[in-house]
């Protein structure tokens, strides 16, 4: 379940008069099991929670802590420092985790209404929620606004600040600071950042949707991609000729089926710098015919199935076309982290360790792509 569901089912919740709490991983150091952004609401009514912000013994503690919490619209932070033994039950990882806990009643309605609508938009956006102060939780979206405007809405900015404050050399007043990081996760989407300045403290995290696997071709291995990325929370579109595979019946999950002619399927996708590509069609033909319109495109990774010589094939025909290189440097192929997989369900593992690997790591130059003037080099 995505953050967007998971509002969802808060508003879900609130709606029929029950109090939730929203449980949210704010800041690690070293190695924790719940990493920044992780969310988990707990209910008043012996419903088990929704979401996770890691496991084991410091979740549980925080579901009891946000049971004592339901009481009241409140705000509560937690940190724990997870340095003990194979014997303590502080953990053994090593690291350090801040919670942040937030009680709603009926009131916060309108807003957890407000954070799924605008997720299903996939408006850029972030939302930010003060940390340093007493009383009901204080959140707001804040979506293509200026500064003045942020730093008005959240009260972040002193009414009259001084000269000496403005005109400050070598750092930054605490209110554009705020507004830095703010703008900062609205350009990334990074998880979530926590910032503290001038004795305000904020968590500001994205408001969009998790970036979207696009799979062209419905068969059996992207049967598997679909479930594996949906799981680690991608999006999921699935893309084919063929209705009698590409269904509701055969992907249960998918956020989007479309049944086009692969030659112009791509009139009918939205392809952004959040998107993820997989080329796993039912045959050469299809698969050059959808890489074409794909190295076209802004897309966070492109990845096609297939043997080195396929891809060489493919990629000398489409530069034979005239498509530059540099887009053809862009392909990952053979597609899939090496882990020796052999089954469809291997195959689509590697595949998705692959997308994640970009989205958590980046995208390498040259790592994982197969170019014109060194095909016959091993990955």
């Amino acid at each position: 379940m995505d953050n967007i569901d998971l509002y969802r089912c808060a508003a879900s919740a609130l709606e029929a008069g029950r109090p939730v709490a929203l449980v949210t991983v704010i800041a690690t150091i070293g190695s924790t099991p719940g990493k920044v952004g992780y969310k988990m609401l707990v209910f008043g009514d012996g419903a088990g929670p929704v979401g996770t912000v890691g496991g084991g013994l410091l979740e549980a503690k925080m579901i009891a802590e946000a049971g004592r919490m339901l009481g009241q619209s409140q705000v509560g932070r937690f940190r724990f420092d997870l340095d003990g033994n194979a014997d303590d039950e502080k953990g053994i990882c090593g690291g350090s985790v801040e919670f942040l806990i937030e009680t709603f009643d009926k009131a916060a309605l309108p807003l957890f209404r407000e954070l799924p609508a605008r997720g299903d938009r996939n408006d850029s956006g972030v939302l930010v929620s003060i940390l340093s102060q007493d009383g009901p939780p204080q959140k707001m979206c804040l979506t293509n606004v200026d500064q003045t405007e942020i730093l008005g809405r959240a009260g972040l900015a002193p009414p009259q600040p001084p000269v000496s404050t403005r005109k400050m050399v070598g750092q930054a007043p605490p209110y554009e600071e705020i507004a830095a990081a703010i703008r900062e996760v609205a350009a990334t989407g990074s998880a979530g950042v926590r910032v503290s300045a001038g004795g305000v403290e904020a968590f500001v995290e994205p408001l969009a949707r998790p970036p979207a696997v696009v799979l062209f071709g419905a068969g059996h291995v992207s049967y598997h991609i679909a479930r594996f990325a949906r799981a680690t929370h991608f999006g999921v579109v699935v893309c084919d000729e063929r209705a009698q595979y590409a269904n509701r019946e055969r992907f249960p999950d998918a956020d989007e089926i479309v049944v086009a002619d692969f030659g112009r399927v791509f009139e009918r996708l939205h392809i952004d710098e959040h998107s993820y590509l997989v080329i796993v069609t039912q045959g050469h033909k299809c698969d050059q015919m959808v890489l074409e319109q794909a190295v076209r495109t802004g897309a966070r990774y492109i990845g096609m199935i297939g043997s080195r010589r396929k891809t060489l094939t493919l990629l000398q025909k489409l530069r034979d076309r005239g498509v530059p290189q540099e887009r053809l440097a862009r392909v990952y192929s053979p597609i899939g982290v090496s882990i020796g997989a052999v089954t469809a369900e291997e195959i689509a593992l590697s595949i998705v360790c692959e997308l994640i690997k970009v989205r958590r790591l980046g995208d390498e130059a040259g790592l994982g792509h197969l170019s014109l003037s060194k095909g016959n080099e091993g990955r």
